[in-house]
Formats: structure tokens, sequence, C-alpha cells
């Protein structure tokens, strides 16, 4: 199969997460995979009796969801030529069948070059290009749906324009079809209770062998970052896992004009990242969701990227009655900007590092040094949307600031002319800015504004005034208990009990107060007003994909989000051992 088709099969698998009955318990254990594993994700399936009470489970089992599951097998499938087109085309009962292919475990990753380049530091341009190695592999638990797996890579080579040359082969003791085509050339084979393949056949011969339960002389379960992750992957019906390779494994030294890709990794102490893992939990009606970037969060490395964190967030005293979903996140401004100043300084050993050139270029347009200008922002970077169809031209922006007068200081030289308007309601300033503009087909000009509102806090901006004024009000009216009086947020307090008193990222979502039928409406007119716009710019390559979202909306009944989605709630932190994730969905 080529390679564009699997990793479009790939990623729906991805994506859906398919709920559907399977293994009740795994049967392919990926610490026993090769230790050169990079990575891997893997479904384990959810045994019967969560269907009915998981509220993700249900909703993709209903009925009225049915158009959403065939558009997106629909949208993996690809528009056939029109050739082909009376040959391949897929019906509906067709793409509900090939649906449940998912039913059953399967799991794929990337396994290491067991010979990478000899000689590492080598600066010669074309170093990284001399590799061919591809360590892709996957692997599908095919019980009971053997003829159906056929019929669909049968279908999705017919779909095909240039026909791949196959032929039989034989690797490790086991027959395979050798497909090659100009994309490169992978193996395939089905043996016993899985379909395997690998665009390597080494790689190819180590996953048969982990098929088969063997067990090689050094496993994946050995690897340290593997065993620091292991409490992430325990459980789960899905599980994915990634160990950041040392730089000696990195075949990363191309230098074009100069530019040395090596010393930026170690500039950037990237080794002080270990692992990224995570998990989805079944719990009851909620699905789980946890995650961990894994490494030593110290001063120079990657970690800086984050905030350390707060208990209570300016932003959430804008939270109001109506909110309906929130995101708030802590990034350490001054800390991102020295990590990307470290990591340049040795690519280009022979000239002026380019962060310097790009620094005295900003300073001298914001008329302060950059460092000084990053410094008027806490860090805090929110959002929150109040509208039940999910407008985003409603949603409203929060950025946490240090120093009023400065800032508005700041904002006027680095807008400058965009500047329409500019007053001041007690202590609140407000602008009225140009985003930009666009030439219409009829040849007339069309502006959009963005409306922003500062205080000595925050910057609030929005697409809508009234949207800016409405979430600065909630600020002003709030009352002594906070925000956590309203009713949203009665609700989000049992979840926020269940994380650290000190977080760098809070975020909410309630469906219930979602207006799914407006929802829909507003979605089929983008979606049309999208097709036209592709129509008139002769844009046709996301034909397939936009007419199967237009066939989903149309035949969609929007109450099943209504049904069966509540919930969402999730946080994120900052310890001595990484960054970890927690959410979930009900």
């Amino acid at each position: 199969m080529n390679r564009r088709r699997w990793t479009r099969f790939l990623c729906v698998l991805v994506l859906t997460i398919a709920p559907a009955a399977v293994l009740a318990r795994p049967e392919l254990d990926p610490g026993q995979l090769p230790k050169s594993t990079i990575f891997y994700f893997a479904w384990h399936g959810t045994p019967d009796e969560a269907r009915t009470a998981n509220s993700l489970l249900a909703l993709w089992d209903d009925a009225d969801f049915a158009p959403v599951r065939a558009a997106m097998l629909e949208g993996m499938l690809g528009k056939p030529s029109a050739a082909q087109k009376a040959q391949t085309a897929v019906t509906r009962e067709e793409l509900t069948a090939y649906a449940t292919l998912l039913d059953n475990e399967f799991i794929f990753g990337y396994l290491a070059n067991p010979n990478p380049a000899k000689n590492p530091d080598t600066t010669s341009p074309n170093a990284s290009m001399t590799s061919t190695w591809n360590g892709a592999f996957f692997v599908y638990d095919r019980t009971g749906k053997q003829a159906l797996l056929a019929k669909l890579m049968l279908r999705i080579r017919m779909s095909e324009k240039d026909a791949p040359k196959m032929s039989a082969t034989t690797i490790a003791g086991i027959p395979a079809m050798k497909i090659e085509q100009k994309s490169g050339t992978s193996y395939y084979a089905e043996d016993g209770q899985y379909a395997f393949g690998a665009s390597e056949p080494a790689v190819f011969e180590q996953v048969a062998a982990w098929c088969k339960h063997g067990k090689p002389a050094s496993n994946l379960a050995q690897n340290a970052a593997y065993r620091e992750a292991a409490d992430f992957l325990k459980s789960g019906v899905v599980q994915f896992f990634f160990r950041f390779p040392s730089i000696r494994e990195m075949n990363w030294d191309a230098s074009p004009g100069g530019f040395r890709v090596r010393p930026i990794l170690q500039n950037l102490k990237l080794e002080a990242v270990h692992a990224v893992a995570g998990r989805v939990i079944l719990d009851g009606a909620r699905t789980r969701m946890q995650g961990v970037v894994l490494g030593e969060a110290e001063p120079g490395t990657l970690f800086d990227i984050w905030g350390e964190g707060t208990a209570a967030p300016y932003s959430w005293n804008l939270v109001n009655a109506n909110t309906i979903s929130y995101h708030q996140s802590q990034i350490n401004l001054l800390g991102v900007h020295a990590l990307i100043k470290q990591a340049m300084q040795s690519a280009t050993p022979k000239q002026q590092s380019p962060m310097d050139f790009i620094d005295a270029t900003i300073a001298a347009r914001l008329g302060m040094p950059i460092q000084e200008a990053l410094g008027l922002f806490s860090g805090e970077f929110a959002g929150i949307q109040t509208s039940a169809t999910l407008d985003p031209a409603k949603r409203v922006y929060i950025l946490g600031i240090r120093k009023k007068p400065e800032t508005l200081k700041l904002l006027r030289a680095g807008l400058g002319n965009r500047i329409i308007s500019e007053r001041s309601e007690g202590t609140t300033t407000f602008f009225k800015a140009s985003e930009g503009g666009t030439d219409s087909s009829a040849g007339t000009a069309s502006w959009k504004y963005y409306h922003i509102g500062v205080t000595n806090e925050v910057i609030v901006f929005s697409k809508r005034y009234e949207s800016v004024r409405e979430t600065l009000a909630s600020s002003n009216s709030a009352s002594s208990t906070g925000p956590g009086a309203q009713p949203t947020s009665q609700k989000w307090q049992v979840f926020r009990t269940q994380f650290p008193a000190k977080v760098n990222g809070l975020s909410f979502l309630d469906f219930q107060k979602v207006d799914w039928g407006a929802v829909k409406e507003r979605w089929q007119t983008e979606s049309h007003q999208g097709s036209a716009a592709a129509g008139a710019n002769r844009k046709t390559n996301t034909d397939t994909q936009a007419g199967a979202f237009a066939t989903a909306l149309k035949d969609l009944d929007p109450q099943v989000f209504a049904r069966h989605l509540h919930f969402s709630a999730g946080a994120s932190w900052k310890d001595a051992s990484g960054l970890h994730f927690d959410g979930w969905i009900e």
C-alpha cells in the first residue's frame, strides 16, 4: 500500500480513537518491542461492558453519528480518478463495514537505524540526505476481519494512479509481499493472527518475531526512558510513547550556508528531555487523558518554555455564568527568548548570531530592548468563549501584563498605523486596530478589525467589541468569592480539586451550553462559503474531504452531541520530573 494512503489510514485511527469492542485485554505488549524503538502508538481496544457506560463510546456507536463515521473513512480513501470512479465508488454501507476494522487491536511505531552514520560530526551539506533508513512499522490483529481487510486493501490499491510493482519474497522464513513504488519499497505479510508491514527488511524481521511473542535479548522495557514513563503506560485503551534519541544517534549535521543543526541541539540541552508518553483510560462515563514530558526540568533546558504556574490565574476572574469554554496557560516568555538565543550561538560560528540581528531590529521597531518588552507580559495566555454557536468571531483572548503605561507604549509602537482609534474609560484603554484588508471578487476592499481593552492586569481582545466589554464587565462585577460562585465554575471546582494546587494550565468546556442546532447551521454556511471560494480559485485538492464533510453535516442530527457529551476539564503543571497533563471528557 502507498505510504501516503497508510498515513491517511493511521491518522484516522489516531484521531477517532475508534471506540470498539475488541479484546478484553491486549495481547501485544509494547514493552517487548526491540530496545531500538523510538516511537509507538497502540490501540488496545475496550471490553464490551464499557460501551454503554462511556460517553465517547456511546457517541461513536449512536446511529445518528453514522454520517460522521462514514465521512472520516471517505476522506481517508481519497478521490479516485474519473477512470477509476465507476469501479471504486464506495457506498455508505461499505464505509460502515470498513469502520468495524477498528474493532481490533493495532500498533504502529518506528525503530532506530541499527547502523547510523559512522561519522556523526561530519559537516557535509548532504550528510542528512545520505541515509535512506525508514524504520516505520505497523501491526494489526486481523482476527475475524481477514476478508474485510483484504477487500479494503484491494480497493485502496485500485484507487492508486500508479500501480505498484508487487512480487513475492521471504523474510525470516515468512512469505511476504514486496511492494515497490516511486515513493519507496515496503513489505507486507499476513501470518497467523496478525497482518504487519515495514519498509525495512530488518524491521520487518524484528516485528514478525515480536508478533509471535518472541522476547529479544534487549527490549524496550530495558530502556531507561521507557522505565521512567512506565506509570503512564499502564492499562488504558490507548498508549503512546516517544523517547528522545541521543544527539549521537541523530544524523542532523546538514549545514547549508554554514548553518549547523547539531550545535543547536547541543545548546538546547535536548538530552535533558527523556520521553513523551501518555494514555487514554475509560473511567465509567468519563474518558481520562494523561500525558507527560519527562526529563530534567532544570534552567537552560526546553522545560524553560513553561512557567512555574500559579494557584489562581488572573483570567479566571473573567469567567462568568455565560462562559462555555475557558483555556489558560503560563508561558515563560523570557525563558523562550533565552533558549532561542542560546540555541543559535553556535549555528553560524563565522557570522554574527541571527538572534542579535533580530533583537536589534525588533528593539528599533518597539523602542525598547526585546527582553524589556517581553518582561511587560506575565506569560498568562487565555481564551474564553461565551457564544452558544461557538462562533470564533466572538471568542475573547487574554494576555496578562505587569505595567500598563509601558504596555500601552509597546502596543502603539507595535501596531503603528493599524490603530484606528484609541480612547479611555476609567482605568481601561480601548483600541480599535486593523487586522488587514482583502480584495473581494467585485474589486472592493474588505477590512477586518480587532477590538482591544487594556486594564492594569490584562489585555483583552476580540473581533467583536461587545465581547471585550462583556468580558471586562465580568471582572468588574466579580464578587468577593470570585467566579467560583458562578454555575459553570461550581461544576469546574469538582475537577479542580483533582489537580495540583499550583498549575500552569487550566481548561474546561461545558458541552451542555452549546446550541448544537445553531452550530450545525453555522458549519454548513461556512462549508458552503469555503466550497464556493475554492471553486472560484479552482482549488480541487480538498474536494473529497470537503464533500464528505458537507454530506455528513447534511445528514447529521446535531443533538447526538448533546445526548452524550456533557463536560470536559483539564490541567497541566510542571515539577522536577517534567511537564504533566491530565484531563477528562464526560
